[in-house]
């Protein structure tokens, strides 16, 4: 039995060693605080895995006191990264689906394929990117935070 768990270990610790160079398959994690961007109240917390030799953007967001995450307008989903600023459009689409955690509060995770320059560009210069909520009384967002670097 002993032997089994080793050998199953030494499979684990191999496959999550892989032989990939670091740079290809670095995994960089940012954390992004959630403040009011339409709603006063609101606030939240999303932690983001990017993985540009994947194309795999990973995520989990929390958000509270803001009225049910939705799309504002069909086909776009409910949460996105937008950059590079000033432009500010849809970099990557999170394609979230969010569901209730407690009283006004809302949760979503999932991982969702996307473009390795778009990633790579969210890589290079974080500041330059948002992510933001929207719901039906903000359809321009609800909270929203930066993804500058000192999240990481």
């Amino acid at each position: 039995m002993a032997r089994r768990v080793l050998a199953l270990l030494v499979l684990v610790v191999a496959a999550l060693v892989g032989g990939a160079s670091a740079a290809s398959a670095e995994v960089r994690v940012i954390t992004v605080h959630l403040a009011p961007s339409g709603d006063a109240d609101g606030s939240g917390v999303a932690t983001l895995r990017l993985r540009s030799d994947q194309e795999l953007v990973c995520y989990s967001i929390v958000v509270r006191d803001i009225g049910v995450p939705t799309e504002p307008a069909p086909g776009i989903g409910s949460a996105h990264i937008h950059g590079p600023l000033p432009a500010g459009g849809i970099a990557i689409d999170l394609d979230t689906v969010f569901r209730a955690a407690g009283p006004s509060t809302y949760v979503a995770r999932d991982c969702v394929s996307a473009d390795s320059d778009a990633i790579d560009a969210v890589l290079a210069d974080p500041e330059l990117f948002y992510l933001n909520v929207h719901n039906v009384e903000f359809p321009g967002g609800a909270v929203q935070g930066s993804l500058d670097r000192a999240g990481e």
